[in-house]
Parts: C-alpha cells; structure tokens; sequence
C-alpha cells in the first residue's frame, strides 16, 4: 500500500512537473526540501517512474549520448600558419635606369596567415525543422559542429545543437536531417516521437573543410636610392624600415662595376652625377 501510495503521489507531479534547461541539463522542477528517508524514497520512486513514464508510456524516448568535450576540436584556427611573401620579384640580368633621389630597389612584403578550420558542416540549403517545440531554422553557409553522437536502435547519429538553446538536432552517416528535435534530459538525449517537419524534404547538412586565408597589406621593408657622385664617389642611400627608418650610406669608386648594398649585388653598367644604369644580381 506504501508504494502504490508514494507512486499515486509522484504521478501528479511528474505530469505537472516541467523540463528546464540549466549548465547541468534539463531536469524535473520539483524541488526536495526534506532529507528525511520519506522523501529520499520518493524522490527514487519518482525517478524510476518517471523513467518507465518517459520510455514506456509517454511518446519520448531517452538514449545515452557521448558528448564532445569543449568545442569540437576540428573547428580551431590554434594550427595557423603566417607566412611572409614578396609583392614583386626583381629583375634579373635586366639592365634598370634610375635617376638621383629616385627608388632603385625596394622589398615590398605582405603577411599571410593560413588557418585550417578543419571539418564542419553546412546546411545543404536554407530551410528549417518544426514540431510542437518549435523551429529551427538554418541558411545556407551556415558553420555547424558536432556537439556529440548517439547511438539508436544499432545506427549511428550526429547530434548538433544549432542555436545554443538546448534543442538538438540528429543526422544519418549521410547527412540527412532526422525528423526530429531533441532535448536534454538528466544527461540523455530526449527524443519526441511528435510529427515533425523539415523543409526542404532532403535538407542535409554537408561536411566541408576549409582553410581561411588573410592577407595584411604591404609593407617596405627597404629601399636603396642612388645619391650621385660624393667625394668623386658613386654614393648609395640605403633605408631600413624594418629597424626603423634607420638610414645607411655606401660609397664605391665611381669606375667600380660590381657593387654590394648591404647585401644587394648590382652590377654598374654607366653611373653619372645624375642617374646610374644597373643590373641586379642576386
């Protein structure tokens, strides 16, 4: 009689009883406020009801699930790569004119960083799920990610939580949208049997990879110009920009013809007070 009288107690209150979502789950808002032995053994009467309830009676299903820890470790940009490239390649064995005061040689480079996001999924189209818990809806481009898997009835499922708002949705090994919204129940997946909707019938979300480039604009990191004859020599100006501006001056005999600007082979063809003419060799 005690249990059929604790059982006729907890009925009530597991229908009338209502599923929350909170950082540790959806769980019953009924509230114990006693720590006597009765109200331990009902709240075990009222959770082993509820779960032949939920599984047996009621058009829900609970099934175990194996949540990812964290976000998915596919979708990380901690693996970026930057690389470091030249804007233009220098001539070479080209005779090049230049006046005084005029650039002669610069190195214009850009930064580019190279991130792999790894795996994740795309809505085949934009569309949306409805049941009596509401829609989700989906636009085509949007980056979905995994957030655990399921096993039901033998087959495997992915399940993604689309908008953060405790309601799941599960696909096949082919992509497709199962016909259902779940939600979390004391850790499990809480599957609904209500009728559902999907629109487009065969809306899918698609795994892609993709790799995001972004480039930084260019940037000088030297130049040398051509100062004319100083001192009845040929005299270079040699900027590094890199330390900071930083101005260096080169001299050579006026008849030398292989020269070296702070690590920049030229070969002089003609200098005057005015314009040199030269080519590059490294």
């Amino acid at each position: 009689m005690k249990k059929i009288l604790l059982l006729a107690l907890s009925l009530p209150m597991l229908i009338c009883g209502r599923f929350y979502y909170d950082p540790n789950g959806f769980v019953n808002d009924i509230s114990n406020t006693s720590d006597s032995i009765a109200a331990k053994m009902h709240t075990l009467v009222e959770r082993n009801h509820e779960n032949y309830w939920l599984n047996n009676l009621r058009t829900f299903k609970t099934y175990p699930i194996n949540w990812y820890g964290g976000n998915h470790v596919n979708l990380s940009e901690a693996n970026a790569q930057v690389q470091t490239r030249l804007t233009h390649e220098y001539p070479r064995n080209v005779p090049i004119s230049a006046d005084v005061g005029q650039r002669m040689v610069d190195l214009e480079t850009y930064n580019v960083q190279i991130s792999n996001v790894g795996e994740h999924y795309e809505p085949s189209a934009t569309g949306e799920i409805t049941n009596g818990h509401g829609s989700i809806y989906f636009a085509k481009g949007q980056v979905l990610n995994p957030i655990g898997d399921v096993n039901i009835n033998g087959q495997g499922f992915l399940v993604f939580e689309p908008e953060r708002d405790g309601r799941m949705i599960l696909i096949d090994q082919n992509g497709q949208v199962m016909h259902n919204i779940a939600l979390y129940h004391r850790g499990e997946l809480l599957i609904s049997e209500d009728v559902t909707t999907v629109i487009p019938k065969d809306l899918r979300l698609l795994k892609t990879t993709d790799v995001k480039h972004a480039e930084s604009a260019p940037q000088i990191k030297y130049e040398i110009k051509y100062n004319g004859f100083v001192d009845d020599n040929m005299e270079f100006i040699y900027v590094d920009y890199a330390a900071g501006r930083i101005s260096k001056i080169f001299a050579f005999p006026k008849h030398q013809h292989i020269i070296n600007v702070n690590g920049i082979h030229m070969k002089v063809l003609n200098a005057t007070e005015n314009n040199i003419e030269y080519i590059l060799l490294n």
